[in-house]
């Protein structure tokens, strides 16, 4: 299954949508879900058993003691937005039957620079 889909189905409506992901805790909370469920990789040894840092909100993996963040190897990595704004774009993608630009997504959420 896509990661869209799992996490934001198409019948879904923004209203549902910000109805079920209100605010940057909840997403962060429900991606963190997602990535437990399909597993982290080390980057550096390519371990996959993780300790969970709560405080840090990192894994740290087992073998190496290598820190991966939840954005890290996803297509947020490296990015300044949060997670609800990466919810609220994959919504936006999604939602739509025609081609979406990212001029558009910018516009739609209401930020400077894509």
């Amino acid at each position: 299954m896509h990661l869209c889909d799992k996490l934001i189905s198409k019948e879904m409506t923004l209203f549902e949508i910000a109805q079920k992901y209100p605010d940057e805790q909840t997403c962060k909370i429900i991606w963190k879900q997602y990535r437990d469920e399909c597993g982290v990789t080390c980057r550096n040894c390519g371990g996959t058993a993780h300790y969970w840092k709560k405080r840090k909100e990192n894994y740290q993996c087992k073998s190496c003691g290598t820190w991966t963040s939840l954005k890290s190897g996803t297509v947020m990595h490296a990015s300044n937005l949060g997670f609800k704004e990466w919810f609220w774009t994959m919504a936006i993608m999604t939602s739509t039957k025609n081609a979406f630009s990212a001029k558009e997504v910018q516009r739609q959420l209401g930020k400077k620079r894509y």
